[in-house]
């Protein structure tokens, strides 16, 4: 599976659904999906198909939200597997994402 992305109606919030393997393999894919987006974009991550991510991953999630950061943009994590959200709290990306 690849990502796959999709808009909202007012454009204002840009959902992105990660594969199951969320690792460096897809870094250029994470990366192109956050393009051509407008400044104050909100970010959408929905991981309910990914059952495995490695540090790489992590990397990309801290990427991104330093890429973002000036432009006042929110990224809320959706969806975690029980390892997954394991691993994002060992990593203690809950105080920089919002995680549900």
């Amino acid at each position: 599976m690849t990502i796959s992305c999709s808009k909202s109606d007012d454009d204002h919030t840009l959902t992105i659904l990660l594969p199951e393997e969320f690792d460096f393999r897809v870094h250029r894919e994470f990366r192109n999906a956050q393009r051509n987006t407008k400044p104050g974009t909100q970010y959408v991550l929905d991981f309910s198909h990914t059952a495995h991510m490695d540090s790489s991953a992590l990397g990309m999630l801290l990427l991104m939200r330093e890429e973002h950061a000036t432009e006042n943009t929110k990224i809320k994590i959706i969806n975690c597997r029980k390892n997954i959200r394991a691993l994002l709290s060992m990593a203690n990306f809950q105080t920089l994402f919002d995680i549900s």
